[in-house]
């Protein structure tokens, strides 16, 4: 019992971050990804990973495995994979460019709806992925997370009466949220056409976009089509 009302309290536990996000209750809601959503991380990461004596080979879409030595062209083990990511993201969170469009896009949704970004990035990272939000304009609450969102999908989507949208890049994400919050809509973006076109689109998404226009147009049309009004 002591240890679960330690979790409980710890200010990085998901009952603890979900608390501090309010939700309007006939307000529509946008949880969104940020890495290869609204963030061009592996751009990023891919440089890192050259400056560091590593390469990806682009096999397939995970690191584990594909992340492959300079000297000895094998892959480099899975623990050493981790360290790379945990120091890219150490160094790197603040200064990850967006991808063209997500700001003046998310800017323009918030006058429809609330944004939450949840994000699976180390929780000592999260106060500077929520500075390089707000250096670009769109200061949202940041959740970060660990594994499944299916839990803060389901929970922050079952405080509001409106349609929910879900943005990721991830497939898997798209198949835990279905089995927990089918009635949100999922939107699948990846923005790295490279990584787009290896990954295909998501099965369990309800729409695969490409850009940002195309996610702005998608869900305005969908909060119209429920009798949301639509603010130019």
């Amino acid at each position: 019992m002591a240890a679960h009302m330690d979790e409980k309290n710890d200010p990085d536990h998901l009952d603890s971050q979900l608390a501090g996000i309010v939700v309007a209750q006939d307000r529509p809601l946008l949880i969104t990804d940020a890495d290869e959503v609204l963030f061009a991380f592996f751009q990023e990461f891919e440089r890192y990973l050259n400056a560091n004596g590593t390469y990806f080979n682009w096999a397939s879409f995970r690191l584990n495995g594909n992340i492959i030595d300079q000297d000895t062209d094998e892959a480099v083990e899975n623990h050493i994979v981790r360290e790379l990511l945990g120091s890219f993201f150490v160094q790197h969170t603040r200064s990850i460019p967006m991808i063209a469009g997500a700001a003046l896009s998310l800017q323009r949704l918030s006058r429809h709806m609330e944004i939450v970004v949840l994000t699976n990035i180390p929780h000592a990272q999260r106060a500077d992925r929520a500075h390089a939000l707000a250096a670009h304009g769109v200061g949202f609450p940041v959740i970060t997370n660990e594994g499944s969102k299916a839990e803060a999908v389901s929970e922050l989507a079952g405080r509001t009466t409106a349609p929910v949208f879900f943005i990721d890049d991830s497939p898997g994400h798209h198949t835990d949220v279905a089995g927990a919050a089918d009635h949100v809509m999922r939107i699948h973006f990846i923005g790295d056409p490279r990584l787009s076109d290896l990954l295909g689109p998501a099965e369990d998404s309800h729409h695969r976009a490409f850009d940002w226009d195309e996610i702005s147009t998608f869900i305005e049309t969908h909060l119209e089509r429920a009798g949301h009004e639509i603010r130019p």
